[in-house]
This record gives C-alpha cells, structure tokens and sequence, in this order.
C-alpha cells in the first residue's frame, strides 16, 4: 500500500500560503496518522483551501484488467479519515453556496403549503401531514369525513429522543380499530412498525424493528412484513445483508414470538408479497426451484392462518421472461391479475387458485399501455397512456365498462387511495407545473367532485408542456417533454434542466416540484426525457437493462444534442440532473460527453459499477446492471462505470453531488469516490462540491428545514452557474 499525494498545493497557492500553513499541517499529519488528509489547495474561485482525499495504491485484477481504485478507503462511512474529509468538504459546500440561496429558500418556505397536502384514504378516515415545525418531521392529522376539522392523531417528534423519526406509511387494519405505522430514524431505509390504537388514541407498546423493503398487510389482528437476519443495522453500509424472511406478529407479543411464514432457499434471494383485498388469500412473489428448474412463482396461502397449511404455486414462470404479475383481487372465484404475459400494454387475466397457469382473458388489452389497476368498491380503475396523455376507465368487478375520463397532455394521475369495502375513493392529477388537485369518486353512481384547491403563490398561465420526439444513436425514437414559457425564443439561449432516471422499468411521467416552477418562470427549460431502461413501452426496460445500458445514456446524450440543434439552448446553458439510477446517466454522460453540459447535478447516485453490489441488497440489482463475477458484465461495466472513467486533462462540468448519511441503497461512498477522482483535476470556474447531510436517507431528509435547504441548494447553485443570478426572480404574486 502506497500513499500518493498531489501537487496542486504547488499549482493553486502563493509560495507564502504554503510556507505559512504546510510546516504546521505536515507535522500533525506525521506525527499522527499515517495516511491523514492532504489538502491541494485553493481551488475555489474564492481563494480558500479545500481539503482533498489522500490516494491509496490499491489494484485489482478482474478478468485480466488491473482496475486502480485509490479512494476505497472512503467506502467506510465511519472511519476517523472519512470523517476528517467529509468535514473539510461541508466546509468547501458552504463556501459554493450561491447569492441567490436565501431567496429562493424564501420561496419554497411560501409555498410549503403545497407539500403534505394529498388526503389518503383509508378505511373510514381520511388522513394527511402537516408541518407544524419545520425544524422536526410532519405529524400526521385525520378526520371522518371532510366537512369535519382535522384532528391531530400522531406526532412522530414525540419519539425523537435526540433522533429524527418519521412516518414512512401507515396502514389502517380491516376493522380500522389499530394503525401500523412504518416509522424510519434519519431517513434510513431501516424501518421500525409501531401500532396506534385508534379508539384509545394511544401508542401500543409493540414494537417490530430492522424492517427493510417491506410493505405491511393485515390479517385479523397482526400484520405480514419482511426483516432481514442483522444484529446491527450498520451491517449494510459495510457489506450484503441477506435471509431475509416474512413474519406475522399478532398485536400485543413480543417480536420474538413472531410466526414465520416463509424463508427463500436461498440467502442472497428477494421475493414480495400483499394481501388480497379481500383479505382471502395472502399472496407470494418469489423463485422456486422444482426438479432443479428454476422459476418465477406466484403462490397462495388461504387466510387466516391455519396450522398446517403451506403455500401452493398458481402461477409458475421462466425467469428470463421478465413478465410481471400483480394480484389486484377477486372476481367469481377467480383471481384477477394485471400482467403483461401475453399482453405486451398489460391486461387482466382471470387465473383459477386452485390450478397451475390456468387463466381466462377478463379485460383485454389495448394499444394503449396499461399503467395503473386497484379494486376500489365493486369497481376496477385502471389508468391507461397513449403516448401522449393518460386516462381513466372504471369498470364493474365483471369486467363491464361503465365510465371513462382523460387529463390533459402533461398531466399525471397520482394517488388514488379507499378500498373495496369503501364507496368513496381519492384520487388527483398534476402537471410539471400545476400541483396535484385533489377529487372524490363517489364508487356507486360514479360521479366525480373535485376537493378543495391546492394554491400555489404563481401564475402558471403563461406555461405550457410539448412532447417531442428525437432519434437516439441508434435510431430509436425517444419522447421527451418540454415544459418552458408559451413565448419561449428559440435562440440557443435557454438555460435548461435535462432530467432523466431510465431504470427498473420505471417510467417518466409528469411530476411536480417548486423549484422546477421557479427555474420555469425564470425563463427556464425543464426537458424530461423517456430514457430506455424505463417503462414506458413494451421492451423498453429490456433495451435499456444489463448489456444495453448504454442505450440509456445514449438517449440521455441525443436529448441534450436535440436541446442544442434546435435552437432551445446550448451546452453552456444545460444542467444535467438525475438521482439514483438517474445519478447513474448523469455521470455516465458527464464522463462520455462532457462538452454538452455546463453543469451536473446527482442526488444519491451510483458511480462505482464495479463494486455496487458488495453492499446492502446490491445483488438484486444485478438483472438490472450486470455483475463482475461475469466476463461479459465486467466490459460492460468497465466501459461506462462514471468512476473508472474520469480521464486526466479533461474541463468536466462544474458539478454538485448530493448524498445522505443514512442512504444505504445507493451508499454515500459512489459520490465521495467520485467527487474525490473529479476534484484532482477541478478547476477554479467549474467547482466540483458535495451536499451531504446527517439526517437524509435515499430520498432525503423528513426534516421541513432540511428539505428545503437541500432545494435552495441545488437551484441555487444551477441559477448561479447557468448564468441566471443577475436578472433572477422569486416571488410571483
């Protein structure tokens, strides 16, 4: 092991600055560590020091390739040197904080009104959050019925203890007597269910913890989830967790005393379940090996629980299929299930529970894709898109159609919530810049009343969203949205947010987001590609899965040359931004083509492709990335992996990194290792920072004030470096 260590001290700083300051810091690094922090120097426009990380000769050989790695040491979240490093670099963020940070914080803090707004539906009651202090996380509110006040049922904040707790999801039990709550500390993936007795008013004493993955269903009085075998939840930023098992907890025992239900034979294995709404069956999606043949299986067991019974499969699969299968209910004795097996758009197939691969057609598929299916009533509501805008069909639990409604294009169907034994269902609908109005469906007559508004402090009249289509290299055509000012000028000018996740078969759709509203009334451009990888058609996951990865950021790449040939911006005025597997296609573009974006920006990506899969579940994501363990994975990896691929020389994009301590499915190491290979080469007018904060998991922080500051950041630091501080505004009213 041999430590490295860089001359741009030399480079940056006046001799005087060095002899001043080197003498002091050499000695304590000499005297007390062996391989400390080294700082390069002034590599901010400002003039400051900015610490940077020591370089470790580490090499692997993988296939006969020797792959350098000497920021490793920065995989250990919790080593002293780590520490040391992350502190000097929150020092470094604040120095890039941007003038227009305050002001745009101001805004979002206006507008906080929007957020937390959904009602859900659940049982007899509807629920919401309030942020009654920004400084802690949203209490949870409910009332019976919506011309009745709101009552306060359950504060989070009251089990702090010096931690930040919040409310993840709830789910009400069948005789809305008791409320689970999935409650998480800092963020983190790691959940821990509580129960809230509804009647009483009072938090029960039960208590089930490292909980991970897992959604909650009820059966008569105890819940299904999933917990993985760990003696410390640490276990998953410092390698795999594994034998993960469903348990059935009776309310009022202790965890221990828990039922298992099922255990996969394999200890690096995955599998879900649910209840079906009827509360009949209890439902396995999991791999099962019969004769040696492996498959995907969907199973049953009858519910309740009775001794002595066991699972039995109803649906069995070959697992290079990538069909999917979904349980949504039951219908004369059969269940029904939305699935794409022979039926590419999707469709409802009515399968016999009691045979193997037994079905009837029940609603057939359209040239549409079907997107969205929930039993709500004696209904069906199924959403559908077209390409160009979505709309909703109800029909009856016969599959008769009764009624049928569309948004308009740019709008997305979001959150519908109530259940069959309910008449009443919730749903809403927003735009990239409307935010989600909020309905009623009366199930029995079908009419449909819109709730009170949701306000937001801007006029979004003079807005509008275009889908565009553009070819990628190949010559596959891509559709991308584009939301700018009805009078937009085509004159290269335009600065641009170009947005993109392309993964797990997840589809981009319209989303909404204040900050993304004040970039729009700034003149801005928000362009939202629908990537391969994502799901928006038949196959598209599978183009842009495993080996074809790099269809995803050659799409990623053909929309930004698109942005730039016609007319709409320029590569100076681009930002390239993207979180998780969307971090992934910003940093794979940003170290492919880095003339065609100004800035970067990545919350909680992946960076380091060749090393993803020796933390926490990192093995499940290998159908969506590949392994090394395999030769033809590796050179896929190897070529597009952003983190072996920084070459020296080259003036990347001024870039922001964003992560969280307690993000252990996409872990914090991917941006410090990258941040840190970027910063050896940063120059002053293209700063390389990172934004990390303590109480912030995969999807950020539950802390009102943290959010925030984490929005203001981003788009501060997106106005400043596309050029848009001089003339900027905030507030719309």
């Amino acid at each position: 092991m041999h430590v490295k260590f860089s001359n741009k001290l030399l480079q940056c700083c006046s001799l005087k600055k060095f002899t001043q300051v080197s003498v002091i810091l050499f000695s304590v690094i000499l005297l007390f560590t062996g391989f400390s922090i080294l700082f390069h120097g002034c590599s901010s426009s400002r003039g400051l020091f900015l610490y940077s990380a020591m370089k470790i000769e580490i090499k692997d050989t993988i296939w006969g390739e020797v792959i350098e790695d000497p920021y490793r040491w920065l995989e250990n979240p919790f080593s002293e040197d780590t520490q040391l490093w992350l502190k000097e670099q929150m020092k470094f963020s604040k120095t890039q904080r941007g003038k227009t940070f305050r002001h745009m914080k101001n805004s979002l803090e206006l507008n906080s009104s929007i957020h937390y707004k959904p009602l859900i539906k659940q049982g007899r009651y509807f629920f919401h959050f309030r942020i009654e202090d920004p400084r802690y996380s949203p209490v949870l509110y409910y009332q019976e019925r919506l011309n009745r006040t709101p009552t306060k049922l359950f504060d989070p904040n009251s089990l702090r203890q010096g931690r930040n707790i919040s409310i993840d999801n709830f789910r009400l039990s069948q005789d809305g007597l008791h409320l689970a709550l999935i409650l998480s500390d800092g963020r983190s993936d790691w959940k821990t269910i509580r129960f809230f007795d509804m009647q009483n008013q009072e938090l029960l004493a039960d208590r089930i913890e490292h909980v991970k993955y897992s959604p909650i269903h009820w059966s008569e009085n105890g819940i299904f989830y999933i917990r993985y075998e760990v003696e410390d939840t640490r276990e998953s930023f410092t390698g795999l967790i594994s034998k993960p098992a469903l348990y059935y907890h009776k309310l009022g025992t202790q965890q221990s005393d828990d039922l298992l239900i099922y255990y996969p034979g394999k200890e690096f294995d995955v599998f879900s379940f649910e209840v079906t709404p009827e509360a009949k069956y209890l439902v396995l999606y999991h791999s099962e090996t019969t004769l040696n043949q492996e498959f995907n299986a969907v199973s049953l067991r009858n519910l309740p629980l009775r001794e002595g019974e066991t699972f039995r499969p109803f649906i069995r699969e070959d697992p290079n299929n990538l069909n999917y299968f979904n349980v949504i209910g039951e219908s004369g004795g059969k269940l029904l299930v939305w699935t794409n097996k022979h039926a590419p758009n999707g469709a409802i197939f009515s399968y016999d529970p009691n045979k193997l691969n037994t079905f009837d057609i029940f609603i057939p598929p359209f040239i549409e894709m079907l997107e969205y299916v929930k039993m709500l009533g004696n209904n069906i509501i199924r959403i559908y898109n077209n390409g160009q805008q979505s709309f909703a069909l109800i029909s009856n639990d016969q599959g008769e159609e009764l009624t049928a409604w569309s948004i308009p294009e740019g709008y997305e169907f979001s959150d519908f919530s109530g259940s069959i034994h309910d008449n009443i269902a919730i749903y809403s609908f927003h735009s990239f810049f409307s935010p989600s109005g909020f309905f009623m469906i009366n199930m029995e007559n079908l009419e449909r009343k819109q709730l009170s508004p949701t306000y937001a402090y801007f006029d979004v009249n003079d807005l509008t969203t275009q889908k565009v289509w553009y070819p990628s290299a190949d010559g596959t055509l891509i559709p991308m949205y584009l939301t700018h000012k009805k009078n937009i000028k085509l004159n290269g000018d335009n600065p641009t947010i170009l947005y993109g996740y392309g993964g797990f078969g997840i589809s981009m759709r319209p989303f909404f987001n204040v900050a993304n509203l004040i970039f729009l009334k700034n003149g801005g451009v928000l362009a939202t590609p629908a990537l391969r990888g994502g799901g928006e058609f038949p196959q598209w996951h599978e183009m842009g899965r495993r080996l074809n990865k790099q269809n995803t950021f050659d799409d990623f790449i053909a929309a930004a040359e698109y942005l730039i040939s016609n007319k709409y911006t320029r590569p100076e005025r681009i930002a390239a931004m993207g979180g998780s597997n969307g971090g992934l296609v910003v940093g794979a573009a940003m170290t492919q083509r880095p003339d065609l974006f100004r800035v970067v920006v990545s919350t909680a990506g992946a960076f380091d492709m060749l090393r993803y899969h020796l933390f926490n579940i990192g093995y499940v994501y290998e159908e969506e990335f590949g392994n090394v363990n395999d030769s033809i994975d590796f050179v896929n990896l190897r070529s597009y992996s952003p983190y072996h691929n920084i070459r020296e020389d080259v003036n990347y994009p001024t870039t922001l990194l964003v992560a969280g301590a307690n993000d252990d499915r996409v872990l914090a190491f991917h941006s410090f290792k990258f941040l840190a290979r970027l910063q050896e080469q940063m120059s002053p007018d293209r700063p390389v920072v990172l934004y990390f904060q303590q109480n912030s998991g995969h999807s950020g922080s539950s802390i009102w004030n943290d959010h925030l500051d984490q929005e203001a950041y981003i788009y501060s630091f997106i106005f400043q470096h596309l050029g848009m501080n001089r003339k900027a505004r905030f507030f719309f009213y």
